[in-house]
């Protein structure tokens, strides 16, 4: 590997990009000594919480705070749930009953539409045996079957 005119590095036949040259790094020591910024952990606020008489009842009320509005939506979309699932029952009741009372007058027509028919029958038999077929009544009938007399 080595460097061509134009300051890339080759290696082979194959160009490399130029290699960066110019970085800039801070000793180590002067890494260690720079002052960080002081971050506060979990463990540390919930220490200094601990440590102060009323932090323990500061901390659940900022808890308490905090989940308030997020425990109110969930009961108000559990309400919500619960009225809609009453709503769907009374609605079920009310459609099994509507199919129940449907199968049962359903039922009840197809009776009906048999006595009204045997009672048609009945009542033709009773005219045809009152009346004996006149000649144009016959005719009638020959005339609508396509026969002639």
């Amino acid at each position: 590997m080595g460097l061509n005119g134009n300051g890339r590095a080759e290696y082979g036949s194959v160009a490399m990009p130029p290699m960066l040259t110019h970085q800039t790094r801070e000793p180590a020591e002067q890494r260690e000594l720079a002052p960080r910024p002081h971050r506060d952990n979990l463990s540390e606020i919930l220490a200094r919480a601990s440590k102060s008489p009323d932090g323990t009842q500061q901390l659940k009320e900022i808890v308490a705070g905090i989940t308030r509005e997020p425990r109110a939506a969930i009961e108000e979309i559990e309400q919500e749930i619960a009225s809609l699932r009453g709503q769907i029952a009374v609605r079920e009741q009310t459609l099994v009953e509507a199919i129940g009372q449907h199968a049962n007058l359903s039922k009840e027509a197809v009776r009906g539409m048999g006595v009204v028919r045997q009672a048609l029958a009945q009542i033709r038999d009773a005219f045809d045996a009152a009346m004996p077929p006149t000649p144009t009544a016959r005719s009638a009938s020959q005339a609508s079957n396509g026969q002639r007399s």
